[in-house]
């Protein structure tokens, strides 16, 4: 797959929806549109290696619970507990591009419609034809009666709490954020809140929802709530509204080649945080080891402390090797993470039905080494299988984007016809 990059300033408008379609480019207008947004091609990158992270999760969530008495458990848990950073990396980037696009733009009704409109016919409409799908998928796989009027009902259900299949929760949060998206420019905007103060502001939010609902409300399905992800959104959301800061702390663009006092400090700074990562995803992955494998499981409030600061720390630190991908990585390595993260919706939404499909073929042989073959091609059928039936109904399906979300440009029917690839 090939990727265009393209210079800063020749950019389309991002939306805050990370894995749709308007999310993929750095946004096309500055303060009150008279100046045109830098490109960051560093944040498709971080999509890419996301999009990979979810695939990981869920085909490797059946050998996690299968293989307790094998050597393999440990790699297992490994990469399953790793790749949970990708829902958090997404929001991450939710709030980066929402507030990066439309920090410095008026705040209008005019503004409001267009954005609720964009996120309609390319979210929504989406989300409720894939739901229906899916939902009937699991009509027949649990043998359900055929009856109109409750499965009506139980499809109502699941479409307002993103159950319609396991992994749909994500783009009911998604829409929650959308939102709450104007009351939070409304706060840094219009009443002049600092800043300084978003990443406070989403340790707050996130966390009194956690104790409120451990102690009061007793939400089966918290992380169906935006409110448990509101860290890494207003992380985002920090470097959104401070984009020199994102280019100082993560040396990306330009600046990331000044030396002198403020490149030893940085270096000081990457140091410092990287061994902070490392002992914060030691301590998560050992955690959640122990548990898996029947040994120590830890009280109170660890596993909630632990996985928020190992996925926002582990984002942060895939954000710094996105910057260096970008500038000094091989340029097949940036192009494949780039046409990944312009697929990332499409693939988010269809690789279930597939790794359902290829579940239903499981080796016969218990031999070790086929198991865990089977585990391996479940992911490389996951994440190609998705690509080819994307790009098919990209090329071939004038209305996929009723399905799978705006197409990306360079993948559409158009580019096929005129053999032009523009970066998505």
């Amino acid at each position: 797959m090939a990727t265009t990059k393209i210079a800063a300033g020749s950019v389309k408008e991002q939306s805050g929806a990370e894995l749709s379609r308007s999310d993929r480019n750095a946004g096309a207008g500055a303060s009150h549109g008279a100046m045109r947004k830098e490109r960051i091609p560093e944040l498709e990158l971080l999509r890419g290696l996301a999009i990979l992270g979810v695939i990981m999760v869920h085909a490797t969530s059946a050998a996690v619970v299968r293989v307790h008495d094998s050597p393999m458990l440990g790699v297992y848990v490994f990469l399953n507990t790793f790749a949970l950073f990708c829902v958090p990396a997404f929001i991450f980037l939710t709030g980066f591009v929402l507030f990066y696009n439309y920090y410095d733009k008026p705040l209008t009704l005019g503004m409001l419609r267009n954005f609720y409109w964009k996120r309609l016919t390319q979210l929504l409409i989406p989300y409720i034809v894939i739901s229906a799908g899916y939902e009937l998928l699991g009509h027949m796989a649990n043998h359900r009666a055929w009856n109109p009027g409750a499965m009506l009902s139980l499809f109502w259900q699941h479409l307002l709490s993103g159950k319609a299949y396991t992994h749909l929760y994500y783009v009911i949060i998604t829409i929650q954020l959308y939102v709450l998206f104007p009351l939070l420019l409304l706060l840094f905007q219009r009443l002049k809140m600092s800043v300084r103060l978003a990443v406070p502001l989403g340790l707050i939010i996130q966390w009194g929802f956690y104790l409120l609902n451990r102690n009061v409300l007793h939400v089966a399905s918290k992380g169906s709530w935006s409110l448990s992800y509101f860290t890494p959104f207003l992380i985002g959301a920090f470097f959104g509204m401070c984009y020199p800061v994102f280019k100082r702390w993560f040396g990306s663009g330009e600046e990331a080649g000044n030396g002198g006092e403020s490149g030893r400090r940085r270096t000081i700074w990457t140091v410092v945080m990287t061994a902070l990562w490392l002992a914060v995803t030691a301590a998560f992955i050992w955690m959640y080891y122990e548990l898996r494998s029947g040994g120590v499981v830890i009280k109170g409030y660890w596993y909630e402390a632990g996985y928020s600061a190992f996925t926002v720390l582990t984002t942060l630190a895939l954000m710094k090797l996105c910057g260096f991908l970008y500038r000094k990585g091989p340029q097949w390595i940036v192009s494949a993470l780039t046409d990944l993260g312009a697929l990332s919706f499409g693939i988010y939404l269809v690789h279930p039905l597939i790794l359902y499909v290829y579940r239903k073929f499981p080796p016969g042989s218990a031999q070790p080494l086929i198991y865990h073959s089977w585990i391996a091609g479940g992911y490389v059928v996951a994440l190609g299988g998705s690509i080819v039936i994307l790009l098919a109904a990209y090329r071939l399906l004038g209305w996929s984007w009723i399905l799978f979300g705006p197409v990306p440009a360079r993948f559409g029917r158009q580019a096929k016809q005129s053999g032009v690839q523009s970066a998505a």
